[in-house]
């Protein structure tokens, strides 16, 4: 309301609000009255059309990251902030769609159902380490795209198992960026491509 009343001259300029700013019951009303799922069907439907208009510019392999972050500033029923998967277009700077999640481990169970949303064959999907799930790799296996997903030192047989794979090829290219302050510890990334 306060945006409302400040900017009140400008808006009658544009020829809207010549009653003046609408009541909080009536703004409270309008917004209740909005049907969210629908909305944000209509905002993905947007979203999708202005997203094939900057792919054609010039785009090899479009690169889809995929990514949970907490929503600050909003509280939940349990307390917490909610935490939200986004798919988001590297080469075009869109999310294409998101997922909310009810608790931070349900992050898992949401990153399938954003797969679902969105076109990912023929592309690259990035992803932190909560991704690396039999289920998730699959559903991106079959809709036949690319993947490359996290792995932390942490899953342990899954990590040697990389590792000795790993050590039967000699990288074409090794990259080391490091040491970096991330989530309140050191971290020391290593990048080791093979074309």
């Amino acid at each position: 309301m306060e945006f409302g009343r400040h900017n009140l001259g400008r808006f009658r300029k544009l020829g809207i609000l010549r009653n003046g700013i609408p009541s909080e019951a009536t703004l409270c009303r309008v917004a209740n009255g909005i049907d969210d799922l629908a909305l944000a069907d209509k905002m993905r439907e947007f979203a999708e059309v202005f997203h094939k208009e900057l792919l054609k510019a010039d785009c090899d392999k479009e690169i889809i990251c995929v990514d949970g972050k907490a929503e600050r500033g909003t509280v939940q029923e349990n307390g917490r902030n909610p935490d939200i998967v986004s798919a988001y277009s590297y080469d075009t700077g869109i999310i294409l769609a998101t997922e909310a999640c009810l608790k931070k481990n349900n992050e898992i169970k949401a990153v399938p159902l954003l797969i679902d949303k969105i076109n990912i064959s023929g592309k690259i999907v990035t992803a932190d380490a909560m991704s690396m799930q039999k289920d998730i790799i699959d559903k991106i296996r079959k809709k036949e795209s690319d993947f490359l997903i996290e792995l932390k030192a942490n899953q342990r047989s899954l990590r040697y198992e990389v590792e000795d794979r790993l050590k039967e090829h000699t990288p074409l290219y090794s990259y080391t960026e490091g040491p970096e302050l991330g989530h309140g510890r050191n971290e020391k990334n290593q990048i080791l491509m093979k074309v």
